[in-house]
């Protein structure tokens, strides 16, 4: 395990590729709602005019109120939207490729001490007729992120690692699995101040916390297939109601 001092230039550059990663996945995605959303948009547009839009030839006022009350005018706005998504995907990705370079270079680093802060919080709870409280009554991302700085530096992306591992990690089944496993073996739960350190505990978080940001890491193309194909269904749908 490296210190705070070795592993902080590690994490500066891993913030750099991560930067890079997520700035070349949200300008493609942009590009995308630009050239495919964009293109969709005005190719459909162009076939407004189409046999089936007898009143929007005509033009004038009449034209637009029939374009306002029909069918192909909402096709036409949804498409439009697949604009957004796409840049909105490709900010998704980008996040994902990001964490990817951050886990990669710092994972263990972060499984250990993040399990290490996570486990003397809880440790130093409180019991209430022999039970800790709740977990998320003691664990913020704030406190935790204060805690690691001198070990993994300070920045949006310790922060943003922090609260998805908060918000993924069922604390309270854990505390339940790892109080129900000292239980079986005898053990007390100790819980306050000064309370010793627990190697399950810390194993058990680790482990969790490691699965956790093994999944916040692993990019999906399962988003952009599913727009690729709605777009394609939406389109088809509002030529069939032009023509």
């Amino acid at each position: 395990m490296s210190s705070g001092t070795d592993g902080q230039p590690s994490l500066v550059r891993a913030g750099a590729k991560a930067g890079l990663a997520f700035a070349g996945s949200a300008i493609k995605g942009g590009l995308l709602g630009l050239v495919l959303g964009g293109g969709v948009f005005f190719f459909y547009l162009g076939q407004l005019h189409g046999p089936g839009n007898t009143a929007a030839r005509a033009g004038g006022a009449g034209a637009v109120l029939a374009l306002v009350t029909s069918p192909p005018l909402l096709v036409a706005v949804l498409l439009l939207l697949f604009v957004v998504i796409y840049a909105m995907l490709g900010v998704q990705q980008g996040r994902a490729k990001a964490m990817q370079h951050l886990v990669a270079a710092r994972g263990e680093a972060v499984s250990e001490r993040l399990a290490g802060a996570i486990a003397g919080r809880i440790e130093a709870m409180p019991r209430t007729h022999g039970k800790l409280k709740r977990a998320a009554d003691w664990l913020s991302v704030d406190a935790l992120s204060k805690q690691l700085a001198p070990v993994l530096g300070e920045g949006r992306a310790v922060r943003s690692v922090v609260g998805f591992v908060l918000n993924r990690l069922p604390m309270n089944d854990m505390l339940a699995e790892w109080q129900q496993g000292r239980a079986e073996h005898g053990e007390p739960v100790a819980a306050g101040e000064g309370a010793p350190q627990d190697i399950a505990l810390r194993a058990l978080l680790t482990r969790r916390i490691n699965e956790t940001l093994q999944e916040m890491s692993t990019p999906s193309r399962k988003p952009l297939c599913i727009a690729l194909g709605a777009h394609a269904v939406l389109l088809g749908v509002g030529l069939w109601l032009v023509n």
